[in-house]
Parts: structure tokens; C-alpha cells; sequence
């Protein structure tokens, strides 16, 4: 089999994560896209029309995969959709700096007999770093099309398009050895008859130990057959020390290694940096930023510490500066001895700083404090104040429009240049529902209530405060991950992640839940097995708080003292471990093993982040959006048939008998079911007003705060968590997560009245 007919064909396209599958998949589709689960998962598939093939040829893209042998949800749904009984093209995207790993996986498609075009993509990377493949030799002895592609400047796109019809089956065989090969025979002969491809490749899957595809041939297999296929597999086992999926995968690198070999060149040297833009970054960024970092990290510290230090102490103005002298000073000698004389690249001086012992984890600190000034400060708090009271408003009362101003920070002051008067979507659509029905009938509250209408609060928080949080944060996280910086993270943490049941590929959600942890919920997805799944998914909901919830937080605690603010961190912080390893030993299956490649430091393409961007808001908006506006109807039938109120009496006792705080304090966590960050603000008023005079109690403050943010999911999480989980292991978290919040609340003020 080597060209198809095209009328019956479709196109799936497979490569491994971060090679630039999504955006060909995009240049091939247009808009005329449509993203569903694929049957039995919750990994996402994306299906779209390429109209420019024969009228319309149907394409659809596989989740990322490292090889067929699945090792994850991901792989295991991208083997899946290889082995389904229709024809089928493979547009096969490989890294093209990492040939290597592109070609492993086109010997798996060869061995399942099927037609591949491969695209080597991001061809200039590769020239950049001084290599080259010689693609005429790569052709001819694969067999197939091979088309150097520059996906994100459009390069090689046409010529991708006339590859396609064009695709036939990789020219490649691996000899796996005497005693493998004969139990491929033995395999392939048992298969004959009952599959619609190609034996050997099953065959190869089912000596690796591919359980999901025993479960899949169960019941096309004659009885015993399976058993038969298990005693030839032990029986070649016990000649081989290690695994023998190890020792397949070990010869199948062989292989390539060997190819690859033949058909990559070494041009020259790396292409070296601009003498004039080494000296700006190596006489000027790097002193500044390294002063920058130990000047804010020790100004941090002393913020953390203000409450012991005599007030306006010169201590807090002195010492970061003479800190950040000293770090900007050593740093800078540092990468001169090191990085300048070796004349390395910037891109390679910023991968190594990346994953040095000790550069790396003060780095950390500053990106995550800028991010959370981007996110959490900008985008949760000035932009979705913006939204929510100007743009959207309220149902009943006019916002009172807003100034179409600008800020000068040089000589702070800010000019006005027109007054818009409008007073919010919400007025407007009241003001147009007056019209049909009183404000005071049931169908007005049922969309335009201020608690509990689907329009007024489901719609206005999806978009108004939801959308600028992840947009923000998504464009932070794919600035991260175009640079190569998110895989680094993820090394950085593997050792701590693997204490608590995850690996580094976990960072992912984590990070991705201090921007929302309704969005970071469906991104666990992308973790290799169910445990680690429900773990991060628990940790989430218990531990991590969002954004907009971590910026009143720190807000209201730094008006007290930051010291305060330094414990609700290690608290928080310790129950994730704490819970994250008692889950991992209490839930039953085994760690997966962390494979995870480091892509080269690089200048992130603004283009290609803008584009991800968009598409990760409208799927996350186009996910969440009814999941919001479900759990306002849900808020909306509880407070009509009183069951808030009624949870609000019965948890009245437990808090101010266990948790010392006044009854009152139980609304904000009523209401923090609804939005986490106006139940800390609800909380926080309350203490303000039962303090009078005195002033807020910080204790109270602190055990508060710390219950919140542990306590319950908000509302929309919830029911991701019930889609992403099922309801039964959702309900068991929440379950968990109610009372042991609660539990940790009474235990810190215990502590705290001891002091």
C-alpha cells in the first residue's frame, strides 16, 4: 500500500509535544475546526476540513506522543486513532533539530504500514544552531515525501499541500534480534485474520507489554489466545535481564541513531551573537537584572520581617541595596569567566542559568512575581474591576461610566481625554427586561439577581472576571513555554513532584492553577495515569489558590504585617505536600516515569504566543462558560429553596466554637463557594467590623484566610472537576476536602493562642 485513493482517505496528523503540530494543523484547517473528546477519554481531539485537497479532505490531530507505545491518556488516544479501520494519510511533524526523536516514531508508522508525509519542522532552528539534514538522502532511503517547513512564517506550507496525496509507507524495517523476531512470527500468526493492520506492529506493542491493547483485542481474539500471547512474552522474557519493552525501544534507537547519522550535517558553528549585543547583555542585563533579583528577593524578606525591625528602620532601605550590589557584582564576574570567553550564545548562557542549582530557584521567584504582578495584580484586579463594574455593571444600578484616560508615570499624572457615558451591559439588559416583566418576578432573578442570575453573575463572571484572568495568564504561560523555560521548571521540580505521587510534567496545572484552577483542572489531563490525575486534581482544589483569590490575600495581609503572610505561605504550602503524600501512598496504581525533553533556550515568537493564546481563552472560555453558567442555576435553586441559608446556620457553631472566629465570618465561606476571592473579601470586612476601634484581629485574620483558601472548589471547579473525574471521585474530594480544611483551621489557632 503507497498512495491512497484520495476520495477515501483522511489525514491525521502526528508528531510529538512542542514540534509545531497545532499550528500546521491551523494552516491546513482555517476556522473550519471542531474540538471533541475522543470516545472513552477526556483528551481533547481537534478535527477540522482542508479544503484545499480535493474539495475538502478531513484532518484531524492527535495529541502530542513520544511513541505508540503509549505510555499516557495522550499516547494511549493518539495509538488509538492510528489503529481505526478507515484509510488514512499521516502529516507526521518532527522537530527538525531533533530528528532523532521524529524518526522514532516514523519507524512505528512503518511498521503499521501506513502512508506518511514527514515534515521537518522549524528548519531554521536547526540551521541556527549550525546542523543541517540532507533531505534527499532522508527521502531516499525512507521512501516518503520529506518537506522542510518554517510552520509559523508560513514556509513549505504549499509544498506540504502537494505532498499529502502523494504520501506512501516508510522504507524502514528494524531487526529486533533472533528471539524477538521469531515471537513477532509467533504473535503475527495469531493475529492473522482478526485485525484490519498490520500484525507486526500489533505484534511489536503487545511484546512491550501494551495492556490497553490486550483489553482492545479481547473480544476479536479466539479464547486462550491472549493467554498464548502472554507465555510467548514471558517466555522471551527471561532471556533478557531488563524489560523487554526496554530492550525493543533500545534497539529501535539503534536503528535511528544509525539514520540519523547518515543524513545529518554539521555546517559550521553555532551562529554566534552580535559582538555589540553580547556586550549590552553581558556589561548591562545581566548587572541590572542580577541586581534587580537580589534586590528584590532581600526587599521581600524584609517586608517579611518588617514586624521585628524598629519602624522606618535604615535596615530595610539599606540592606537590598547592598545585597543586589553583591549579587549583581558576583553574577556578573561569574557568567564574564564562565559564558563570555567561552563565547556562548545568549540563548545557551539563558538555558544554562535556567537549570543552574542555585541561579535557577531566585529566578523562579522573580518570574513567578512578575507573572503574579501581570496576572494577579493587572489582569485580576484592575482589568476585572474595569470589566465587571464599568463595562458589565450592575442589573438595577448604573455604573457611572468611565474616563478614556492615560497615565504618565514619569511626572504621575494622568490626562482625561473624554468621559464615555455608559452605565453596563447589565443595566441595559434590566432596564430592557423592565420593560417586559417586573423586576421582582422570578424570571428577572433568574437571570439578573445580583447573588444569583445567569446573566448578571454566570455571564458576567465567565467573561468579565474570568476571561482577562486567563487571557493575562495564558499569555504569561505561553511567553514560558515558547522559550523553552516551562520544560526547565519542570526538571527543577521533578524530585519534589515525585514526593507526592507526580512527576515534573505536573508543574504544568500547578502553575497553570495559580492563574484559575477551573482551567488548570482540565489541563491535568496531560498527566500520564489516573492517580496522578486525581492527585493533582485534589491538590488543586485543596491547596492552590487562583489569582484573583492569592491578590486580596496578600493585599489584605500585608496591611497587617508580613509576617503573617510568610505563614499563611508555609501552611498552604505544607498541606499540599503533606496531602499530596499521604494521597500517594493511600490511592492505589504506580508513579509513571518522567520523560520530558529540554528544547534550547529561544526567543519567544510573539506571533505564534498571541495565536496560542487565542485559541487556549476560546477553549477554555467555550469549556467554562456553560460550566459557570450551570452552577449559578445550581446557586440560584439552593438560595431560593433556602439550602444556603440553612448551611449557613449550621456552620455557624463549628466556626466560632472551633475556628474562634465570629459567626458572621460564615457568609464568606458560603460565598467563596460561588467566587473564592469575595469570600476572603466578605471574611475580611467582617473581622474589620467586629474590630471596631482595635482594629482587625490578625490572628482571626490568618486561620481565616487559611480556611479559605483550603476550603471547598469554587462552584465552576467543582463541576470540572466532576467532568474531568466523575462525580463519584469529585464528591469524595469534596468530602475530603470540607471538614480537613476546617480541621487545619482549628489546629493553626490552637498554635496561634500559645504565642
Amino acid at each position: 500500500m503507497s498512495v491512497v485513493d484520495m476520495n477515501t482517505y483522511k489525514v491525521a496528523l502526528v508528531g510529538n509535544p512542542n514540534v509545531g503540530k497545532s499550528v500546521i494543523f491551523g494552516l491546513l484547517t482555517g476556522k473550519y475546526v471542531t474540538v471533541s473528546n475522543y470516545p472513552g477519554t477526556t483528551v481533547e481531539v481537534s478535527r477540522g476540513i482542508c479544503k484545499g485537497l480535493d474539495g475538502g479532505i478531513e484532518i484531524v490531530d492527535t495529541p502530542g506522543a513520544n511513541s505508540l507505545i503509549p505510555l499516557s491518556e495522550d499516547e494511549s488516544v493518539a495509538r488509538d486513532m492510528l489503529l481505526e479501520e478507515y484509510k488514512k494519510h499521516i502529516v507526521q511533524v518532527a522537530d527538525a533539530k531533533n530528528l532523532r526523536r521524529g524518526l522514532l516514531i516514523t519507524s512505528q508508522l512503518a511498521e503499521m504500514g501506513l502512508p506518511v508525509v514527514l515534515v521537518l519542522n522549524m528548519w531554521d532552528e536547526l540551521l541556527d544552531r549550525g546542523m543541517n539534514v540532507d533531505v534527499d538522502v532522508l527521502q531516499g532511503i525512507l521512501g516518503v515525501p520529506v518537506v522542510k517547513t518554517i510552520a509559523t512564517h508560513r514556509v513549505g506550507i504549499t509544498a506540504l499541500f502537494n505532498a499529502i496525496p502523494v504520501a506512501k509507507v516508510p522504507n524502514l524495517h528494524i531487526d529486533y534480534g533472533s528471539l524477538i523476531e521469531e515471537g513477532i512470527s509467533r504473535i503475527h500468526k495469531i493475529l492473522q485474520g482478526n485485525t484490519t493492520v498490520n500484525e507486526r506492529a500489533l505484534a511489536i506493542m503487545l511484546l512491550s507489554g501494551d495492556e490497553a491493547l490486550e483489553e482492545k483485542l479481547r473480544h476479536k481474539l479466539a479464547d486462550g489466545s491472549l493467554a498464548e500471547i502472554k507465555r510467548i512474552r514471558d517466555g522471551i522474557q527471561s532471556h533478557f535481564s531488563n524489560p523487554l519493552s526496554y530492550v525493543i525501544n533500545i534497539r529501535r534507537a539503534n536503528f535511528v541513531d544509525t539514520l540519523v547519522d547518515k543524513v545529518t550535517l554539521t555546517l559550521r558553528k553555532e551562529k554566534e551573537t552580535h559582538p555589540v549585543v553580547r556586550d549590552i547583555f553581558f556589561y548591562f542585563l545581566v548587572p541590572l537584572v542580577s541586581f534587580f533579583m537580589g534586590y528584590k528577593l532581600t526587599a521581600l524578606l524584609m517586608y517579611l520581617i518588617s514586624s521585628r525591625l524598629p519602624s522606618g528602620s535604615i535596615l530595610t532601605f539599606i540592606t537590598p541595596l547592598a545585597v543586589g550590589g553583591i549579587s549583581s557584582l558576583w553574577f556578573s564576574l561569574y557568567l564574564y569567566l564562565r559564558e563570555f570567553k567561552a563565547k556562548s550564545t545568549i540563548a545557551e548562557v539563558l538555558g544554562r542559568i535556567t537549570m543552574h542549582p542555585i541561579a535557577a530557584f531566585p529566578l523562579l521567584i522573580i518570574i513567578l512575581w512578575i507573572v503574579y504582578k501581570l496576572v494577579g495584580e493587572f489582569g485580576a484586579g484592575t482589568c476585572v474591576d474595569f470589566f465587571e463594574e464599568k463595562v458589565f455593571g450592575r442589573s438595577l444600578i448604573p455604573s457611572g461610566g468611565f474616563d478614556l484616560s492615560v497615565y504618565i508615570p514619569f511626572i504621575k499624572k494622568t490626562y482625561v481625554f473624554t468621559h464615555v457615558n455608559f452605565q453596563g451591559f447589565n443595566y441595559y439588559f434590566g432596564l430592557l427586561a423592565q420593560k417586559v416583566i417586573s423586576k421582582d418576578n422570578i424570571i428577572f432573578d433568574l437571570f439578573l439577581n445580583e447573588q444569583s442570575g445567569l446573566v448578571r453573575v454566570g455571564l458576567t463572571y465567565a467573561i468579565a472576571i474570568v476571561f482577562p484572568i486567563v487571557g493575562f495568564f495564558f499569555l504569561a504561560f505561553g511567553i514560558m513555554e515558547d522559550s523553552g523555560y516551562l520544560p526547565r521548571l519542570a526538571v527543577m521540580v521533578d524530585k519534589i513532584f515525585k514526593r507526592i505521587g507526580l512527576n515534573g510534567k505536573a508543574v504544568l496545572p500547578m502553575v497553570l492553577g495559580l492563574g484559575c484552577d477551573t482551567m488548570a483542572t482540565l489541563t491535568t489531563r496531560i498527566l500520564n495515569t489516573k492517580k496522578e490525575r486525581i492527585i493533582a486534581t485534589l491538590l488543586l482544589a485543596l491547596a492552590i489558590p487562583c489569582s484573583a483569590q492569592l491578590g486580596v490575600i496578600s493585599s489584605v495581609l500585608g496591611r497587617v504585617s508580613g509576617i503573617y503572610f510568610a505563614v499563611y505561605v508555609f501552611v498552604i504550602c505544607t498541606q499540599l505536600l503533606f496531602v499530596g503524600y499521604l494521597s500517594s501512598k493511600v490511592l492505589p496504581g504506580t508513579p509513571s516515569d518522567f520523560l520530558m525533553e529540554i528544547p534550547p533556550f529561544r526567543m519567544p515568537k510573539l506571533s505564534n504566543i498571541f495565536i496560542k493564546t487565542f485559541y487556549r481563552v476560546h477553549w477554555f472560555l467555550k469549556e467554562a462558560v456553560p460550566l459557570f453558567m450551570l452552577g449559578t442555576l445550581a446557586l440560584f435553586v439552593a438560595t431560593k429553596l433556602g439550602a444556603l441559608s440553612f448551611a449557613e446556620r449550621i456552620s455557624a457553631p463549628i466556626v466560632r466554637n472551633f475556628l474562634g472566629l465570629p459567626e458572621e465570618t460564615a457568609q464568606g465561606f458560603i460565598l467563596g463557594f460561588l467566587r473564592r476571592d469575595y469570600g476572603a473579601v466578605s471574611i475580611f470586612k467582617t473581622l474589620e467590623e467586629k474590630g471596631g476601634s482595635a482594629g482587625i484581629d490578625p490572628k482571626q485574620l490568618l486561620v481565616s484566610l487559611v480556611v479559605i483558601t483550603l476550603f471547598i472548589p469554587c462552584l465552576a471547579n467543582f463541576f470540572v472537576m466532576i467532568k474531568e473525574q466523575g462525580a463519584k471521585n469529585a464528591f469524595f474530594m469534596f468530602a475530603f476536602i470540607l471538614p480537613y480544611s476546617i480541621l487545619i483551621g482549628g489546629i493553626l489557632r490552637f498554635i496561634l493562642q500559645q504565642f
